[in-house]
């Protein structure tokens, strides 16, 4: 099922229509990006671009700001936010970040448009559902290549979303698409550095345009994705893996949603958790040194050897590893300070990590061998990739992050993870801004 195919199953999908868990899950996206972006919002980067485009003045609002600006400025801006402490929630079915370039286009479309909780939410999973099919007919070679997947095929998912939200017909659809293919852009280049959220924010942006323009008649080639010279053959692997789109037809690919629960790349997670689990029996003290064994292509992502600064730390698979082994909370995004990652101990124990790469491991899973001082070995492994199927669990979660991420910016006691997680039954987006 190409972009296409999707557009027909789904662009009179509507909020009764989704499955319940859907629709839990969604609103797990939506609470967990929103705490993500009130906290990303106080970062310098976001700081920068508010600086730089308070003058754009419109009815969107500005998360963790008094500013209001135009919309597909707004979807700019808290896109970035979203993204800036790379704490939001990923898919690896999607292929991306999902949520952090699609739903910030999602909400400022709404807010302009007066659009209800219910027809956002849908919107939204309309959005993953075919990012993700964006995703997987790109393979994984786009991002081998050098692609932000967030920033590209995330472009393509906010097009979608806010297609759906126009209630875009199927041509002015496949024209959104298609600029949407002449606007995909971000390179892996840049991570570690503002330009990663930033990704996020123009993948908001210009999916947010592309859907607009759409509508207003703008033409584009529908071929642009996946025809002669189109996005596929000169940015993906050349040609699209049909059995490959045909087994998720069925699927809805937004319930394959994983969230963070440590404030770093989620490739380092892995390696995070299996030293938690070797910390329940041993301390720093005892370690002379840690071998994580991981998939060559994570050396790409999260490979900084010598990090220097918070952002670094972040994508550093050796800062992170002597950040869990030293007892610092990981899911705290102040760990990821440049005073905390320039720190004597730490800067000294990432030293004793060693990475060493597997092709037999999957880019989610991490071996953790450790050597004590007596020269004792220790082993420990983890895998990210499993979603959780426990959606109370998640629930609760989610809802001690968002309280965390949120309580600096909104207060403690704001109540406003239960207008998040009951954004569906609500008659606009202005029931979440005070």
């Amino acid at each position: 099922m190409n972009y296409l195919e999707a557009w027909q199953k789904y662009k009179h999908l509507t909020y009764q229509d989704l499955p319940e868990d859907v629709s839990r899950v969604a609103h797990h996206c939506l609470l967990d990006w929103f705490g993500c972006a009130l906290a990303g919002s106080r970062e310098p980067s976001s700081g920068i671009l508010r600086n730089e485009f308070a003058h754009r003045k419109g009815n969107c609002r500005i998360i963790g700001s008094d500013l209001s600006l135009e919309p597909a400025t707004a979807a700019l801006l808290n896109g970035a936010s979203g993204h800036a402490l790379d704490y939001d929630d990923t898919n690896a079915r999607v292929m991306c970040h999902a949520t952090a370039p699609l739903l910030p286009a999602v909400l400022s479309m709404a807010e302009e448009i007066g659009a209800s909780g219910a027809e956002i939410i849908t919107a939204f999973v309309v959005g993953v559902e075919i990012e993700g099919r964006i995703g997987n007919a790109l393979g994984p070679q786009h991002y081998r290549k050098g692609w932000h997947a967030t920033g590209t095929v995330g472009t393509f998912g906010s097009a979608a979303g806010v297609a759906h939200l126009l209630k875009l017909d199927q041509d002015a659809y496949a024209a959104a698409m298609a600029l949407a293919a002449s606007a995909a852009s971000g390179v892996k280049a840049n991570f570690g550095t503002m330009t990663k959220p930033y990704h996020a924010g123009q993948a908001a942006e210009r999916g947010l345009i592309a859907a607009r323009l759409a509508a207003r008649g703008f033409t584009a080639n529908q071929d642009a994705i996946n025809g002669n010279q189109g996005y596929i053959q000169a940015a993906g692997v050349g040609h699209i893996d049909e059995s490959r789109l045909q087994q998720m037809a069925d699927e809805w690919l937004i319930l394959e949603s994983l969230f963070k629960f440590h404030a770093a790349c989620h490739l380092t997670h892995a390696s995070i958790e299996g030293i938690l689990r070797l910390r329940e029996t041993l301390d720093a003290s005892s370690i002379q040194s840690t071998k994580l064994r991981i998939h060559p292509d994570l050396l790409d992502v999260c490979g900084i050897e010598c990090p220097s600064t918070g952002l670094e730390g972040k994508f550093s698979l050796r800062a992170n590893a002597a950040l869990a082994w030293l007892g610092f909370d990981t899911s705290d995004p102040e760990t990821y300070a440049d005073e905390v990652i320039g720190r004597g101990d730490v800067q000294s124990f990432l030293q004793r990590v060693r990475v060493e790469t597997d092709a037999q491991v999957s880019v989610m899973q991490t071996s953790v061998t450790c050597v004590d001082h007596d020269q004792n070995l220790h082993e420990a492994s983890w895998d990210t990739s499993i979603p959780c199927k426990d959606l109370s669990l998640q629930e609760h979660r989610l809802r001690a992050k968002f309280q965390r991420l949120s309580a600096p910016i909104v207060g403690a006691t704001s109540g406003l993870e239960d207008l998040l997680l009951g954004l569906g039954e609500q008659p606009s987006v202005d029931a979440l801004w005070p």
